[in-house]
């Protein structure tokens, strides 16, 4: 494989028609995944079934707050996390101020009190901008 990342219409005749060997889409994985292409790396974790690979995305989406690169790594890994965990994820996302992805982590942890302080700073944060 060469060093040079694949574009979208080459990545798709990889993963759907060329059908190439377990290892080199986890290969692909680990390259999309150096460049911090994280979506494209999921997209080759899945499809060679990797569950190392996708758990490590899931364990980088968790740390730094990223509710939408978590929700797609779960789907594959056929996972669910409890309450307390969204609303650590939350508490990440809102520190560094990923207010949407906080509001949402909050919904799914049941957090009303910390869902209505982060509607209140998006809506402040709205009012500033006008």
């Amino acid at each position: 494989m060469s060093k040079k990342l694949p574009n979208y219409q080459e990545k798709q005749h990889i993963l759907y028609i060329k059908r190439p060997s377990e290892k080199d889409l986890i290969a692909y994985g680990d390259a999309f995944l150096e460049e911090g292409k994280i979506s494209d790396a999921i997209d080759f974790y899945q499809k060679a079934n990797y569950v190392q690979g996708l758990e490590t995305i899931k364990g980088m989406a968790e740390q730094s707050g990223d509710v939408m690169l978590l929700q797609q790594v779960l789907k594959p890994l056929k996972q669910t996390i409890p309450g307390e965990t969204w609303n650590t994820i939350g508490e990440r996302a809102l520190k560094v101020e990923k207010y949407i992805f906080a509001l949402y982590a909050f919904e799914k942890g049941n957090n009303d009190a910390m869902v209505g302080r982060v509607k209140e700073i998006i809506k402040s944060e709205d009012n500033g901008k006008h």
